[in-house]
Protein backbone atom coordinates (compact mmCIF):
# COMPACT_ATOMS: atom_id res chain seq x y z
CA UNK A 1 0.00 0.00 0.00
CA UNK A 2 1.66 3.50 -1.12
CA UNK A 3 0.39 6.49 1.16
CA UNK A 4 0.48 9.86 -0.16
CA UNK A 5 0.75 12.73 2.44
CA UNK A 6 -0.02 16.11 1.06
CA UNK A 7 0.99 19.60 2.42
CA UNK A 8 -2.07 20.41 4.11
CA UNK A 9 -2.18 17.35 5.87
CA UNK A 10 -4.24 15.06 3.68
CA UNK A 11 -3.35 11.43 3.65
CA UNK A 12 -4.33 9.23 0.77
CA UNK A 13 -3.74 5.89 1.24
CA UNK A 14 -4.16 3.78 -2.29
CA UNK A 15 -5.89 0.12 -0.93
CA UNK A 16 -5.94 -1.50 -4.81
CA UNK A 17 -3.45 0.02 -7.35
CA UNK A 18 -4.17 0.40 -10.81
CA UNK A 19 -1.78 -2.63 -11.04
CA UNK A 20 -3.74 -4.81 -8.50
CA UNK A 21 -6.61 -4.01 -10.40
CA UNK A 22 -5.17 -4.59 -14.03
CA UNK A 23 -6.13 -0.68 -14.84
CA UNK A 24 -9.73 -1.65 -14.01
CA UNK A 25 -9.93 0.88 -10.87
CA UNK A 26 -8.21 2.61 -8.40
CA UNK A 27 -9.05 2.83 -5.28
CA UNK A 28 -7.96 5.29 -2.20
CA UNK A 29 -8.79 5.80 1.42
CA UNK A 30 -8.22 9.34 2.19
CA UNK A 31 -8.41 11.62 5.78
CA UNK A 32 -8.99 14.62 5.01
CA UNK A 33 -8.07 17.64 7.67
CA UNK A 34 -11.04 19.81 8.95
CA UNK A 35 -11.06 23.12 5.83
CA UNK A 36 -8.59 20.64 3.81
CA UNK A 37 -7.50 21.17 0.03
CA UNK A 38 -10.10 20.56 -2.05
CA UNK A 39 -9.82 20.63 -6.35
CA UNK A 40 -11.30 22.91 -8.34
CA UNK A 41 -14.33 21.56 -10.52
CA UNK A 42 -13.04 19.25 -13.25
CA UNK A 43 -14.41 16.48 -15.33
CA UNK A 44 -13.83 12.91 -15.73
CA UNK A 45 -14.54 12.34 -19.51
CA UNK A 46 -14.02 8.60 -20.14
CA UNK A 47 -14.66 7.55 -15.70
CA UNK A 48 -16.55 7.38 -12.91
CA UNK A 49 -15.79 8.42 -10.02
CA UNK A 50 -16.77 6.98 -6.15
CA UNK A 51 -17.16 8.68 -2.67
CA UNK A 52 -18.25 7.15 -0.03
CA UNK A 53 -17.66 8.60 3.27
CA UNK A 54 -16.66 6.12 6.51
CA UNK A 55 -16.18 8.89 8.84
CA UNK A 56 -17.15 12.45 9.24
CA UNK A 57 -19.19 14.53 6.38
CA UNK A 58 -18.32 15.52 3.21
CA UNK A 59 -19.69 17.71 1.30
CA UNK A 60 -19.72 16.77 -2.87
CA UNK A 61 -20.67 18.97 -5.41
CA UNK A 62 -21.65 16.84 -8.35
CA UNK A 63 -23.03 18.80 -11.78
CA UNK A 64 -24.42 22.18 -10.02
CA UNK A 65 -25.96 20.06 -6.75
CA UNK A 66 -23.83 20.09 -3.58
CA UNK A 67 -24.87 17.12 -1.31
CA UNK A 68 -23.76 16.62 2.29
CA UNK A 69 -22.61 12.90 2.73
CA UNK A 70 -22.26 11.50 6.22
CA UNK A 71 -20.73 8.55 7.42
CA UNK A 72 -22.47 5.50 5.12
CA UNK A 73 -23.16 7.95 2.43
CA UNK A 74 -21.60 7.87 -1.01
CA UNK A 75 -21.98 9.96 -4.46
CA UNK A 76 -21.34 8.41 -7.71
CA UNK A 77 -20.11 10.94 -10.87
CA UNK A 78 -20.66 10.03 -13.82
CA UNK A 79 -17.89 10.54 -17.06
CA UNK A 80 -18.49 14.30 -18.38
CA UNK A 81 -20.06 15.51 -14.88
CA UNK A 82 -18.12 18.82 -13.48
CA UNK A 83 -17.44 17.44 -10.08
CA UNK A 84 -15.42 18.46 -7.03
CA UNK A 85 -15.77 18.23 -2.71
CA UNK A 86 -15.10 20.14 0.37
CA UNK A 87 -14.26 19.27 3.98
CA UNK A 88 -16.15 21.54 7.08
CA UNK A 89 -15.10 22.00 10.38
CA UNK A 90 -14.27 18.23 10.94
CA UNK A 91 -11.74 15.72 9.74
CA UNK A 92 -13.45 13.11 7.50
CA UNK A 93 -12.63 10.00 6.45
CA UNK A 94 -13.51 8.72 2.41
CA UNK A 95 -13.15 5.70 0.32
CA UNK A 96 -13.05 7.06 -3.11
CA UNK A 97 -12.51 5.10 -6.75
CA UNK A 98 -11.47 5.93 -10.07
CA UNK A 99 -12.89 3.28 -12.52
CA UNK A 100 -11.00 2.89 -14.90
CA UNK A 101 -8.27 4.05 -13.40
CA UNK A 102 -6.49 5.62 -16.77
CA UNK A 103 -4.10 7.66 -15.74
CA UNK A 104 -5.15 8.90 -12.50
CA UNK A 105 -2.71 6.97 -10.53
CA UNK A 106 0.14 8.61 -11.37
CA UNK A 107 -0.87 11.84 -11.81
CA UNK A 108 -2.48 12.03 -8.29
CA UNK A 109 0.96 10.91 -7.56
CA UNK A 110 3.30 13.47 -9.29
CA UNK A 111 1.04 16.11 -8.40
CA UNK A 112 1.32 15.22 -4.23
CA UNK A 113 5.40 15.42 -4.73
CA UNK A 114 5.52 18.38 -6.64
CA UNK A 115 3.12 20.07 -4.01
CA UNK A 116 5.72 18.89 -1.08
CA UNK A 117 9.10 19.27 -2.75
CA UNK A 118 7.83 22.47 -4.52
CA UNK A 119 6.49 24.26 -1.69
CA UNK A 120 2.81 24.90 -3.07
CA UNK A 121 0.78 24.77 -0.09
CA UNK A 122 -2.87 24.39 -0.33
CA UNK A 123 -2.58 24.93 -4.31
CA UNK A 124 -4.48 27.45 -4.41
CA UNK A 125 -1.99 30.08 -6.06
CA UNK A 126 -0.83 31.11 -9.63
CA UNK A 127 2.51 28.89 -9.89
CA UNK A 128 0.32 25.67 -8.16
CA UNK A 129 -2.05 26.33 -11.54
CA UNK A 130 1.06 26.59 -13.80
CA UNK A 131 2.41 23.10 -12.29
CA UNK A 132 -1.44 21.66 -12.69
CA UNK A 133 -1.47 22.59 -16.35
CA UNK A 134 1.89 20.86 -16.71
CA UNK A 135 0.98 17.82 -15.21
CA UNK A 136 -2.94 18.05 -16.82
CA UNK A 137 -0.60 18.14 -20.02
CA UNK A 138 1.51 15.13 -19.08
CA UNK A 139 -1.37 12.92 -17.53
CA UNK A 140 -4.17 13.53 -20.21
CA UNK A 141 -6.59 10.49 -19.73
CA UNK A 142 -8.50 10.94 -16.30
CA UNK A 143 -9.70 15.05 -16.15
CA UNK A 144 -10.17 17.29 -17.63
CA UNK A 145 -11.85 21.52 -17.08
CA UNK A 146 -15.32 22.11 -16.86
CA UNK A 147 -15.34 24.52 -19.65
CA UNK A 148 -14.43 25.04 -23.02
CA UNK A 149 -12.41 28.15 -21.89
CA UNK A 150 -10.57 26.69 -19.28
CA UNK A 151 -9.71 23.90 -21.41
CA UNK A 152 -8.76 25.88 -23.87
CA UNK A 153 -6.22 27.54 -21.15
CA UNK A 154 -4.61 24.95 -20.47
CA UNK A 155 -1.97 24.21 -23.28
CA UNK A 156 -0.72 28.04 -23.03
CA UNK A 157 -0.93 27.73 -19.14
CA UNK A 158 1.33 24.69 -19.39
CA UNK A 159 3.95 26.31 -22.16
CA UNK A 160 4.56 29.24 -19.70
CA UNK A 161 4.81 26.60 -16.59
CA UNK A 162 7.50 24.92 -19.23
CA UNK A 163 8.90 28.21 -20.22
CA UNK A 164 9.24 29.11 -16.79
CA UNK A 165 11.49 25.86 -16.06
CA UNK A 166 8.63 24.12 -13.61
CA UNK A 167 9.34 20.43 -13.50
CA UNK A 168 7.03 17.90 -12.09
CA UNK A 169 9.98 15.26 -11.41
Amino acid sequence: MRTLVWPDGSVYRIRRSTADTGGELLEMEWELPAHGWGPQPHVHPRLTEEYEVLEGSLDVLVGSRWRELTAGGMASVPPGTAHTFRVGDSPVRVRNVHRPALDFEPYVTRLCSTANQRNLGDLSGFRSLLYIAVLVREFPLHSRAPGRLLNAAVPPLAALGRLLGLRTT
